[in-house]
């Protein structure tokens, strides 16, 4: 019994002295180093984010503009079609 107690008193004696190692300097540079980061990083992932959607868009955008285009030219494949088979010149 005594062997636990004097075992516990140890752990508490090494909790008790790891929490003095804490100060409010240390965690204030903690606050200030993690604020710094979140300045430099948060600009960069916004900017690859807007980035990325953009070319999403714009890779959308192409393919509307290609499919409109293929089928423009069909289209007028057809038109040429009907005027031979009507024998219209014009």
């Amino acid at each position: 019994m005594q062997e636990k107690e004097l075992l516990l008193s140890r752990v508490q004696e090494v909790l008790i002295q790891k929490d003095e190692n804490v100060t409010l300097s240390l965690v204030l540079g903690v606050v200030a180093v993690l604020t710094i980061v979140l300045f430099l990083f948060v600009p960069k992932i916004y900017l690859a984010n807007n980035i990325y959607t953009t070319s999403v868009d714009i890779e959308k955008l192409n393919y509307e503009y290609y499919s409109l285009k293929d089928e423009n030219i069909i289209l007028k494949n057809k038109i040429a079609k009907l005027r031979y088979r009507n024998g219209v010149t014009h």
